[in-house]
Formats: structure tokens, sequence, C-alpha cells
């Protein structure tokens, strides 16, 4: 049968053709639109980066994680676009070979759109986080700075406190030095005079019975009414050419009224013994007059009440108080206000080996 026109066949043909066309050419507008909006948001986010770069830079915690979403967004991007030209090359011979394959090809780009959209929908996210470690950060370095001005005033404060004490040390060493230059002067003043009092060795009695040495007893020309205490102790010494030798030391063991036994502490040489004549010397015992002492601060060798011993046993008497009539003060460690005390009141200052020389000179 005769036509005038293309048999139908061939216009259904074409009809299926350009619809494929259309929807081919549809389908290639949308992805390029959409390659385009990508195009787009990948520009914007890269050029959103770079400001956040420059305000975190000091999270650099942050930056390698921003880094590698970046460089996962490129590799992404580059392989859409590879994909783009190997689709686009390939496109009419897919839509001539295999029709249905165009479903398929609508569900892998669904699921690209749907992954896009999620990393879109995550981006706020990401931003958002960035922006909390940036506050986090911000608030500590806060406190850091806000920690460092403290340290900065505490240190103030300290080095302020240390240059008063260094000034007020510095005056009272000055005070100190003087202080110990007094008392240096005092002391040298005091043995002078103990010296010059040693040098005398004024006769206080004699032996009257010494014959009886060498069995360790003697007998001297002093007794109870010489206000003779028992224990009080002489040194033994002779004159000869103006010279005072000691020859040894006695203590008293019995008294009488005039007399008094003296036991044998010290005979110094064997050669030049005890004799009838020889002199005996206290520092501190007078017959008319007992000396009296006072005992304040603390002391290194003796205790106090050993001290005092010592002083009875010498012939002296310890007062409990310091006063006018107090002849010494026996000064030891933290004294320093009845040292005052004894400047004022005209009362010779001894120290405890000072005292130990004057009372036991021969020990």
């Amino acid at each position: 049968m005769s036509s005038s026109g293309p048999p139908t066949w061939l216009v259904a043909l074409l009809v299926v053709l350009a619809l494929a066309a259309a929807t081919t050419f549809g389908i290639f507008l949308d992805r390029n639109a959409q390659a385009a909006a990508y195009q787009n948001q990948y520009n914007a986010l890269k050029l959103e980066l770079e400001p956040l770069r420059s305000r975190h830079a000091n999270i650099k915690d942050q930056v390698p994680k921003l880094d590698a979403m970046i460089k996962a967004r490129r590799e992404q991007n580059l392989s859409l676009e590879e994909y783009e030209k190997t689709w686009s090359a390939s496109l009419d011979t897919m839509v001539q070979a295999n029709k249905s394959r165009l479903g398929e090809i609508g569900d892998w780009n669904r699921k690209e759109v749907k992954t896009y959209a999620d990393l879109m929908r995550e981006a706020p996210e990401r931003r958002a986080e960035v922006g909390r470690e940036e506050q986090r950060a911000y608030a500590q370095e806060h406190d850091f700075d806000e920690n460092r001005r403290k340290l900065r005033d505490e240190v103030s404060e300290v080095a302020r406190q240390l240059e008063v004490d260094k000034k007020k040390g510095r005056s009272e060493i000055v005070r100190l030095d003087a202080r110990v230059a007094e008392l240096e002067n005092r002391v040298r003043f005091l043995t002078n005079q103990l010296d010059s009092e040693s040098r005398e060795m004024r006769p206080d009695g004699a032996l009257i019975a010494a014959e009886s040495a060498s069995s360790g007893f003697v007998v001297i020309d002093r007794g109870t009414r010489h206000n003779l205490r028992k224990g009080t102790r002489f040194t033994v010494f002779a004159q000869r050419a103006g010279k005072n030798v000691v020859k040894g030391m006695v203590e008293v063991v019995r008294m009488e009224d005039r007399i008094s036994t003296c036991r044998v502490l010290l005979e110094k040489d064997g050669n030049d013994p005890f004799i009838d004549g020889d002199l005996i010397h206290n520092p501190v015992w007078d017959a008319d007059r007992v000396r009296t002492f006072a005992i304040r601060g603390d002391f290194r060798r003796f205790s106090r009440g050993e001290l005092s011993r010592f002083i009875e046993e010498a012939g002296g008497r310890v007062d409990a108080e310091l006063k006018v009539g107090t002849d010494f003060l026996v000064a030891g460690g933290a004294a320093e206000k009845w040292t005052e005390s004894a400047v004022k009141l005209g009362v010779a200052i001894l120290s405890e080996d000072q005292l130990l020389d004057f009372i036991r000179p021969q020990e």
C-alpha cells in the first residue's frame, strides 16, 4: 500500500528518539546545573575557609581536621568532574545500549545528591563546632591572662615586701653591730679590770700549819669570826722578788672561831711544797663583806644551779634580784635586757667563762 508520508513505525521511532534525546538533554542540563551549584557551593566554602583559618590560627588541633575535610571535598569534586566527563562522552552510547540504565543512573544520582546534601547539612555543624572551639580557646586564653596578671601582682607584692624586709634587716644589722661594738668594749673593759684584780692577788690570810700538807690538809688563820664558810676555796701563793708565785689550791672543810682546816685540792710542784706563812687569796671572799652575784640568761657549759654552787664554794652569794648592791651580773644568752640594766646600775658583767676563770682560776 502506498503512502504520501513516512511509515508509522518510523514516526514512532523518531518520537521515541526525540523523547529519549529530550530526556537525556534534560538530565544533562539538570546534572550540569547541580554540578554548577556544587561548584558554587565549593567556591563559597573555599572563600569561607580562608577567613576561618585566619581567625582560628591559634586552634592548631582544628586545622588538620579542616584540611582533611577540604581535601576530601576536592577529591569528591575531582571525582565528580571526572565522572561527568566520562558520562558525557558515553551518554549517547549508554542511551542507545541500555535504556534501563537510566533508572540505575537516576538512583545513583539520587544517592550522590543525598551524600552531598548530608555533607552540606554537616557543614553548619562543623562551623558551629569550630565556633565553640574558638570560644573555648578564647575563654582559656582569658583565664590564662587573668592568672598571669594575678601572678605578676603577687610577685610584685612579694618583691616589695622583700625589699622592705631587706631595709629592715639592714637597719637591724647596723643597730646590732653598734650594740655588739658597745658590748665588746664593755667586755674588754671588764676583762682588763679582772686581769688587774687577778694580778694584784691580795692576801686574804696565811697558812699556819702546813707540815700536814703531805697528808692532804693544812690550817689557815681564818675562821667563823672572819665570815668564812665551809667549801670556800683559796689559792695558795708566795711572794718572791716582788712577784706572786701560785703554789696550789685548798678548800675549807672544818671551821673554828679563828682557824680553819682546809683540804688540799692542788699542789702544783712537789719540789715547792706548802709551808707556814704561805698566803691565801680568794677573789670573791672578803672577811668584811660577801660579794654578791646575779645570774641571768642561758649557759652552754653549766646550769644556773651549778654556777650558783661554784659561786658559793668560792665564798660568794647569789642574789635572786639584780639591784644596786649587786657586785656582778653573770650574763648568758638572751640576757640583753639584764645587761642593759646592769650597765645602768653600774654592775660589772661577767660571761660564763669569765666567771669560771674568776672564781676557779687554778682548776
